[in-house]
């Protein structure tokens, strides 16, 4: 059974990372960050995530602790075309977990498990996307959880420099009906499968960050780092099940059954991130982000199976990407700040002649807001973020059905940290 749409739709997945930036590349580790629209990452030292953005951002946070935090990110979708309509509206749970220690005020060291790229789509089986599109797609869903060990070294002229070890572990899930797809002859009639095919891979890989840190005082810092591209090989299986029948609906061979082993050789991009913050007065804090994310390693795709013809090149042609964030601090007392941020977010996708059913990714637009209460040993945080999403189409006719999509997405975080 070919199965050319499920690897090249997996690959296009694997190779990026849920409705939240542009280009599936997830940033909810942060609550605070959540708040501001992700401005100023890495460098606010108000929680533990900087080990996941800028590791050099750790000397900002003065004592050890921990912080658990979960978001909750809606995917919710329109998709039309001259079929009829179809919605998706769900919620996705985003855990983290992160945690640093002060050896001194010199030395410091993290770990942290969190999900840096996402994805979840999910059409019903009778739905138009799923029975009209040539890849039948049902179910798109993908998850890589990183296992991070950061360490920093404050000096003395107010540099700070950082390096985190990554450990990477991906998973993947496509699902996608089989409509009507010619299988052979039987006594000299046409026979045609219905079914579905069920694509699951895994596999670990790993990844490193670099990250630098200058304070010009104690009221202004700015931030940069890098973060490696890491090559995903996972590995894993493909079911296919069918009713095969006639042209008239007879089944002729009921509940056949296929497996083949499976295999995929994509990049998750390399990225840099320069951040600031000044503190104007014990009232006000701006941040600002500049993120630049190096797509155009996913140019094009080799993906390869053991089902016949199951040896592909494939070309998505994404280009590299920005995303420009601010945000506002508002310091209300000592244990209530509030906070607001605005982002532009660019997608990667080269336009609608590559965007897919599986991931009708747009440019977006962020609005956020946030708060913060401290007392004592502990922080609670608050965060929600409205995406607004720009209109996308997909007319790649070789998989895809020509449908315009009306996307938004909706995330609130909480998060909570406790200071030894």
């Amino acid at each position: 059974m070919k199965n050319l749409y499920t690897l090249t739709a997996l690959a296009l997945i694997l190779g990026v990372g849920t409705a939240h930036a542009a280009g599936y590349q997830l940033n909810e580790m942060s609550t605070t960050g959540l708040g501001r629209s992700f401005a100023g990452i890495g460098v606010m030292g108000d929680d533990y995530s900087a080990m996941a953005y800028n590791p050099a951002g750790m000397t900002l946070v003065k004592r050890s602790g921990v912080q658990a935090g979960l978001a909750f990110t809606e995917i919710a979708s329109k998709a039309k075309s001259k079929y009829g309509t179809d919605k998706m509206d769900y919620f996705v749970p985003l855990p983290s977990f992160l945690s640093q220690y002060n050896l001194n005020n010199k030395w410091f060291f993290g770990a942290g498990v969190y999900i840096p790229y996402g994805l979840s789509t999910k059409y019903k089986h009778d739905s138009h996307v799923a029975t009209k599109s040539k890849g039948g797609v049902r179910k798109s869903y993908l998850e890589v959880m990183d296992f991070n060990f950061s360490t920093a070294y404050r000096f003395d002229n107010g540099l700070s420099l950082g390096a985190s070890a990554i450990l990477r572990w991906i998973e993947g899930q496509l699902t996608s009906n089989i409509n009507n797809k010619p299988v052979g002859e039987y006594m000299g009639y046409p026979l045609y499968g219905n079914g579905y095919n069920d694509y699951r891979v895994n596999g670990w890989s790993n990844s490193w960050q670099l990250g630098a840190v200058y304070e010009f005082n104690e009221n202004t810092r700015l931030g940069l780092s890098y973060r490696f591209k890491s090559t995903q090989k996972p590995r894993g299986k493909q079911y296919t099940y069918m009713d095969i029948g006639l042209p008239d609906g007879t089944i002729v061979m009921p509940n056949v059954f296929n497996r083949y082993n499976t295999m995929a050789d994509p990049e998750l991009p390399a990225s840099w991130i320069l951040s600031g913050f000044h503190k104007w007065n014990n009232t006000w804090g701006t941040s600002a982000t500049v993120k630049y994310i190096q797509w155009h390693r996913f140019y094009t795709f080799p993906a390869k199976s053991t089902a016949p013809g199951g040896n592909y090149d494939v070309d998505y042609k994404w280009k590299d990407s920005w995303t420009f964030s601010v945000g506002q601090e508002y310091y209300a007392n000592e244990n209530w700040t509030l906070r607001a941020g605005t982002a532009w977010d660019q997608s990667p996708s080269a336009g609608n002649s590559y965007r897919t059913n599986r991931i009708p990714d747009t440019d977006r637009i962020w609005l956020s807001a946030g708060a913060s209460y401290t007392k004592g040993n502990h922080q609670v945080d608050l965060g929600y973020a409205h995406l607004f999403m720009m209109h996308g189409r997909t007319r790649n006719q070789e998989n895809d059905l020509d449908v315009k999509y009306h996307n938004h997405s909706n995330m609130f975080a909480i998060q909570y940290q406790y200071k030894f």
